[in-house]
């Protein structure tokens, strides 16, 4: 069961923010929850006509700039469609995602909704922006895909649609898991918005091949004996392990079906994504820090990054919400 009682959405005033906030709003509406809206403010003397002059001084220009940027998103708020229950505007100043992040933790925030665009120069910074809050992000983390062509991006701001629960809207969620501890989690998210939202479930699993190996070559690996044979038991792992997700799905009455896939990850989810014209994609993220994600990378940043979909990432958080 999905419960959200408050959700924080970062804006920056970018048109994908905006569109973030938006759908926010709705999602707060839906469920009943408070919306809190962050704004980092940068350089708010620059930003007030005058304010390089020195014709005000830097109280009465931090003032100016908040009266402005909360007059921008409430309109956004007020517009026509679903509303939070209640919400607060909070300017914080520093570096984003830290005050991000911090603020989640400081408020309890079930969700953090946000942009995730890389179309313009200024949206890439909040692309970055969003990798780093799914990486430090106390809770989960919905990241908007909102530099979409232009038809993708009105079915994006048809909030309304997306809030359709009739029977004849078809919605496909897709759950990439490496049956950590952190796919463990993301799948009983999967399987409660697929229930929530009468979508088909779709579960992948992608084993890594190594570079210098081919799979239907017999070069001898350590403790494995030859690569097929290696490859093989973890096919058959893999096959178990996704079978019993997807029962626990159907169990729920959701239409669920597999992919067992070989190769790289960050490529191949993001090609069934396209493939299938996936809505979601749910991911855990184990958050990894320093030279431990130097060597492994993070594959849910990558598709955070690269997806055409949004995508919901949780870890094993302080706080969650199914």
């Amino acid at each position: 069961m999905i419960s959200i009682r408050k959700i924080l959405c970062p804006v920056d005033l970018s048109k994908g923010s905006l569109l973030a906030l938006k759908f926010a709003n709705a999602i707060s509406g839906r469920y009943r929850a408070s919306l809190a809206i962050i704004h980092i403010m940068e350089n708010p003397h620059l930003d007030i006509p005058g304010g390089e002059t020195g014709a005000f001084s830097f109280g009465e220009l931090v003032n100016l700039y908040k009266e402005e940027r909360q007059e921008e998103i409430i309109d956004v708020l007020k517009q026509k469609g679903t509303h939070a229950v209640d919400y607060e505007i909070i300017f914080k100043e520093g570096v984003p995602y830290k005050e991000i992040t911090d603020t989640a933790r400081n408020i309890k925030a079930d969700m953090i909704i946000m942009s995730s665009s890389t179309s313009e120069k200024s949206e890439k910074v909040a692309g970055a922006t969003t990798e780093r809050t799914v990486r430090f992000a106390p809770c989960p983390v919905l990241s908007i895909k909102t530099d979409h062509d232009q038809e993708k991006r009105e079915k994006i701001e048809k909030i309304g649609d997306l809030m359709d629960m009739s029977p004849n809207v078809k919605r496909t969620i897709l759950l990439p898991t490496d049956f950590s501890e952190h796919s463990e989690l993301a799948s009983n998210y999967a399987i409660a918005f697929a229930k929530e939202y009468k979508a088909d479930l779709i579960v992948l699993h992608v084993i890594e091949t190594i570079a210098e190996v081919s799979f239907m070559s017999s070069v001898d690996l350590p403790g494995y004996g030859t690569t097929s044979i290696y490859y093989d038991g973890l096919l058959k792992d893999a096959q178990a392990r996704v079978k019993n997700i997807c029962d626990k799905a159907i169990e729920q009455g959701i239409k669920a079906r597999e992919y067992i896939i070989y190769g790289n990850p960050r490529r191949e989810i993001i090609d069934i994504a396209d493939k299938e014209s996936v809505d979601l994609i749910i991911m855990g993220t184990h958050g990894r820090k320093g030279f431990s994600r130097f060597i492994s990378g993070s594959v849910t940043e990558a598709i955070v990054r690269n997806a055409q979909c949004s995508v919901l990432s949780v870890k094993h958080p302080e706080h969650n919400f199914v």
